[in-house]
């Protein structure tokens, strides 16, 4: 991993997920801000000889990389045991890392309760995906599930509605009030599946410029978290 703020993130929420991070002799300010930190958390560094840059480009860069354990991922159960008003974000088989990490940053600070990925045809979490998410993969849940439509039939039963981003609704998501406890779907590159559509209690359109065809997975879940947020503010 090379994302110095994915990195700091993890120093910070649950060091044991770094178990080294290897520094070139010249390495930055940068550099030893995390050497300081991981010092302090108790996670090993080390010094690499420059000879190293060569076979790592990345390395070169940025001047250290971190070796991290896999991604631990949530299950859908912290979601369903939540109370109250809450904001899901499902991504329907998104293969794009960049839009994987873009919308779990933008969950994250539209105060929402974590995002849901299925486990085949989809991007996992990847240092990728970590670090387009800008470290907000240290401190939002994702889980990951076998089932996509049968993972929000079980957030449905735990009084979650499902809203699906659809460009062919005729609802706009402008013009509706959404629901404070809710699952908002989003496709890939290739839309919607039918079962996650019909899974959904309702669908609705993000209004634009008709000189614009569509907007990307994270653009779009950005602006329905966003919505959501501004709905519960003037409650």
């Amino acid at each position: 991993m090379y994302s110095a703020h994915a990195v700091e993130a993890w120093l910070r929420t649950c060091p044991e997920r770094v178990e080294v991070i290897e520094f070139l002799p010249a390495s930055g300010a940068r550099g030893k801000y995390l050497r300081d930190l991981a010092a302090e958390k108790g996670v090993h560094c080390r010094f690499l000889d420059a000879k190293e840059a060569v076979k790592d480009e990345q390395l070169a860069s940025v001047g250290w990389r971190a070796i991290v354990r896999p991604y631990p991922y949530a299950s859908l159960s912290a979601f369903t045991r939540l109370e109250g008003p809450q904001l899901v974000v499902v991504l329907d088989h998104v293969m794009d890392p960049r839009n994987v990490g873009a919308v779990i940053r933008s969950t994250l600070a539209a105060g929402g309760a974590g995002v849901v990925i299925p486990r085949d045809r989809a991007a996992r979490i990847t240092a990728a995906v970590e670090s387009a998410a800008a470290g907000a993969c240290a401190y939002l849940p994702v889980a990951q599930v076998v089932n996509l439509s049968r993972a929000l039939e079980e957030l449905k039963r735990a009084g979650y509605w499902v809203a699906a981003l659809d460009a062919r609704a005729e609802q706009s998501l402008f013009g509706t009030e959404l629901p404070p406890r809710i699952a908002v779907v989003t496709g890939g590159e290739a839309g919607l599946s039918r079962l996650v559509r019909e899974t959904a209690d309702f669908l609705v359109h993000i209004p634009m410029d008709p000189r614009v065809e569509s907007l990307n997975t994270a653009v779009a879940a950005s602006l329905a978290c966003f919505w959501w947020r501004k709905g519960q503010a003037e409650t």
